[in-house]
């Protein structure tokens, strides 16, 4: 009978702790329902890294935390050791990734990690691109070393920080050495450290699209730099302003409250959208234009990325505006309205302009040539600059003019009375004069 009564009693004892632990287990899906919206339980899943970002999957919230120093898993005992904290390592990752929901195309990333291990580095890194996700990165307080190269896992207009986040980058660096040194193993050191150096570089260069002589340039200086910098070399593509939500005071009229409700909702989404690209306003989204120069200098600013300039296109200052190539632009109320082709009368004097200079070039050419020099002219004249010039020439030849023939009437000519007597005619004169006394 006490047997019977016993088993009973241990029966009942049975249904009480099963009843008692599925009101527990309702009361834990409330609780973890409501801390889906106030993030409270995250407080006692924080000190355990794997729990954590689990717990962060129940809450249907892809969101990484990379806050902790980046080591192996066989030095987060010694990590824990030294600093109280266990640092965070690729299967770690890999734990997150593995509880990621397919269905979800996102994940969102914190960053506030000055580095460590490159070998976890570069696994989390190419971990977190090849996992097809949409990833975005967002630097909060530091992010320095192998932490920026898990920064670029993210695309350039995906990656934001904060106002008072920081940055550094550094040449790889080896932190201790037990074995013994001697020149080949520091050769072989050197080597290493060399092509971790260039490793690194390659993957700044890739993702930022900055010169590698600017980036090599911050890596030797090793200095803490904020957004701004890190925004020029590439590294973020804007410093996030921080946005304060308001509360709504809510009205005794339903239907005025309900309104007001949804002007806020949208104005909220909004708000949010804007936060994400780093902007407090509308107005403060820059307009992608470009820049037109016309015939006389003026600047005709037309909001197009590319392309020829349409009716239709936003565009400012109002006119007329004559391009180059002789088409005209007219805006209206900051609109192209109206685009002209260079008309065809301009086009015929245009034409006949040519024709008159083309007539006047060809004269100049033709009377270029009436005086141009043949070959056989530069020739001689060559000859003459090779034999001595004009002195040369002077010398050996004659010098003998042809006077001119005069009307005799019957008279003798006076050799005297003619031109000058040549040397020629002097010697043919006293070869006669000889001739006539023998």
């Amino acid at each position: 009978m006490q047997g019977k009564n016993g088993g009973i009693f241990i029966f009942q004892s049975i249904n009480v702790c099963l009843l008692i632990l599925s009101e527990l287990f309702l009361l834990l899906l409330k609780v973890t329902d409501r801390a889906c919206q106030w993030n409270e339980l995250l407080i006692f899943f924080k000190p355990y890294p794997v729990f954590y970002l689990c717990y962060k999957q129940l809450c249907d919230m892809a969101k990484l935390y990379i806050n902790k120093d980046i080591v192996a898993d066989r030095d987060k005992l010694e990590s824990w050791y030294l600093t109280g904290d266990e640092g965070l390592s690729f299967p770690d990752i890999q734990y997150f990734l593995s509880w990621l929901d397919p269905a979800d195309p996102t994940i969102d990333i914190e960053i506030h990690s000055c580095g460590g291990d490159t070998v976890e580095g570069y696994a989390i890194y190419d971990a977190l691109r090849a996992s097809g996700k949409e990833i975005s990165c967002t630097v909060v307080g530091r992010c320095a070393s192998m932490a920026t190269i898990i920064l670029l896992s993210a695309p350039l207009e995906r990656r934001k920080a904060y106002p008072h986040a920081k940055f550094l980058i550094h040449k790889p660096y080896l932190a201790k050495y037990d074995d013994v040194l001697d020149l080949e193993t520091i050769e072989t050191l050197k080597s290493s450290l060399e092509t971790e150096k260039a490793k690194m570089l390659a993957v700044y260069v890739e993702r930022t699209g900055t010169e590698p002589n600017v980036l090599e340039t911050q890596m030797n200086k090793e200095t803490w730099f904020g957004g701004e910098v890190a925004k020029q070399l590439g590294f973020i593509s804007a410093v996030l302003v921080p946005t304060t939500a308001k509360g709504i005071d809510y009205k005794l009229n339903s239907k005025k409250m309900n309104k007001e409700k949804q002007v806020t909702v949208k104005q909220s989404i909004i708000d949010k959208l804007l936060a994400k690209c780093g902007y407090q306003k509308i107005e403060d989204i820059p307009v992608i234009s470009m820049e037109l120069t016309d015939a006389e200098g003026n600047i005709l600013t037309v909001e197009r990325e590319e392309g020829e300039p349409q009716v239709g296109d936003a565009a400012s200052p109002d006119g007329e505006h004559v391009m180059p190539d002789g088409k005209t632009i007219i805006v209206t109320d900051g609109v192209i309205t109206e685009i002209k082709d260079q008309e065809e009368e301009n086009g015929d004097e245009e034409i006949e302009a040519l024709k008159a200079r083309i007539e006047e070039l060809e004269a100049e050419n033709a009377a270029l040539k009436v005086n141009a020099r043949t070959v056989e002219d530069n020739k001689i004249l060559n000859a003459v600059k090779m034999a001595g010039g004009e002195n040369w020439l002077a010398k050996h030849c004659s010098t003998y003019r042809v006077s001119l023939r005069a009307q005799t009437f019957k008279t003798t000519v006076d050799p005297q009375a003619n031109a000058e007597e040549t040397p020629i005619q002097r010697k043919l004169r006293e070869e006669r004069e000889k001739r006539a006394k023998k």
